[in-house]
């Protein structure tokens, strides 16, 4: 399945980046980097808006969707038809504000 991601500032469909690893813990000065090291890492995905600026990270598979599980909820655009995110701030298609966006 494919990932998409919408951007929470401007409502734009977001680019997927990559997979990194964020390094957990601290860093000491006499120990460097071994605290770091019993602390582990966190994987997460990478994702930027190009039209706002916004990057985002999420836990690695979290947009891995099933079928219609933890998705957003859809509305039809009543000017032109098209199904589109609860949460869009304006239709895709047409540009129609969104009344349900907040």
């Amino acid at each position: 399945m494919a990932k998409i991601r919408k951007c929470g500032n401007c409502g734009k469909e977001m680019e997927f980046l990559g997979e990194e690893q964020i390094q957990l813990g601290q860093v000491g000065v006499v120990l460097g980097h071994l605290s770091n090291l019993l602390s582990g890492s966190l994987d997460v995905e990478l994702w930027e808006c190009y039209n706002c600026g916004k990057i985002d990270f999420y836990r690695q598979g979290s947009t891995e969707l099933g079928d219609g599980e933890d998705r957003m909820p859809q509305v039809i655009c009543c000017k032109c038809g098209r199904k589109h995110d609860l949460d869009d701030p304006e239709c895709p298609g047409c540009g129609l504000k969104n009344p349900n966006y907040r």
